[in-house]
């Protein structure tokens, strides 16, 4: 048989499950809309307040191979097991495809899985969701430019794109968000200040109490903590986003001794 659709499904490969994903598999070029209209009695058409993106349906076309009805068992206990958590409920893991080895998507099983049995070979439709229905990087900032990478010469980012920066004092650098969409990043300062500023995307984030040590800050999350403390009561709660391609990261602030670094999994559609 041919090689896999699928290269990796959370942490293996599928013939570590015993499994071979077909190419009848399904992969939409992009997840359905969600509309936002409303219909006026006696007028033609709607209107249309924009639409957003739904789940996106990923059907995985699916073939267990062993060499009896005995074994063939084991192997679906065993994806079942693998598909289902020790509480009961379907876990999300990334799927990977081989045609496109430095993007995943997080997906679980949603639906209803049959499986049609001929001695040792099962056949089955894996019904998986991705119920955010984007793609992301599978390396993130922080240990993307490695020898060790799936990224080439030729994709997005540069070779010298630096997603860790020193600042003595207000400053301007540059991030390349290298992804397709706008991505909201996580932002780790350590050391010290009196006061700090962030302008991402053009929105200024400020935390106005002097810190030390390392403050996270997840602009997707809209949460500001130092260790397990939840500090966003010291800032302004503006959370900006990071446009495709290379904007400035603005910081501010007063007594600025500080280490900043922006980590996050470029977005893409597809």
């Amino acid at each position: 048989m041919s090689a896999d659709v699928v290269l990796y499904l959370g942490d293996k490969t599928p013939r570590e499950l015993g499994m071979r994903v077909l190419r009848e598999s399904q992969r939409p070029i992009a997840p359905p809309s969600v509309d936002n209209i409303v219909s006026i009695p006696n007028m033609h058409g709607a209107y249309d307040f924009g639409a957003y993106l739904g789940p996106r349906q990923m059907p995985l076309e699916c073939a267990l191979v062993a060499h009896n009805s005995v074994e063939l068992q084991k192997l679906v206990s065993g994806l079942a097991a693998y598909l289902i958590g020790p509480d009961g409920k379907p876990k999300t893991m990334p799927l990977i495809f081989r045609n496109q080895p430095d993007r995943q998507y997080y997906v679980r099983y949603s639906g209803d899985l049959q499986i049609n049995r001929t001695v040792g070979l099962g056949l089955f439709t894996l019904p998986f969701t991705a119920y955010d229905p984007f793609a992301y990087s599978v390396e993130s900032t922080s240990d993307l430019l490695t020898w060790d990478t799936d990224y080439t010469w030729s994709d997005d980012f540069s070779w010298a794109d630096d997603y860790s920066f020193n600042f003595n004092g207000p400053g301007t650098v540059q991030i390349n968000n290298f992804g397709k969409l706008n991505i909201e990043p996580v932002v780790e300062v350590t050391g010290s200040f009196s006061t700090l500023s962030l302008t991402i995307g053009g929105v200024v984030f400020a935390y106005i109490s002097p810190m030390s040590g390392t403050l996270i800050i997840d602009f997707k999350r809209r949460t500001a903590r130092i260790g397990t403390q939840n500090v966003l009561q010291n800032t302004n709660a503006n959370f900006g986003k990071l446009p495709p391609g290379t904007s400035d990261l603005v910081v501010g602030g007063t007594n600025l001794n500080v280490t900043i670094n922006v980590v996050f999994n470029a977005k893409y559609l597809a």
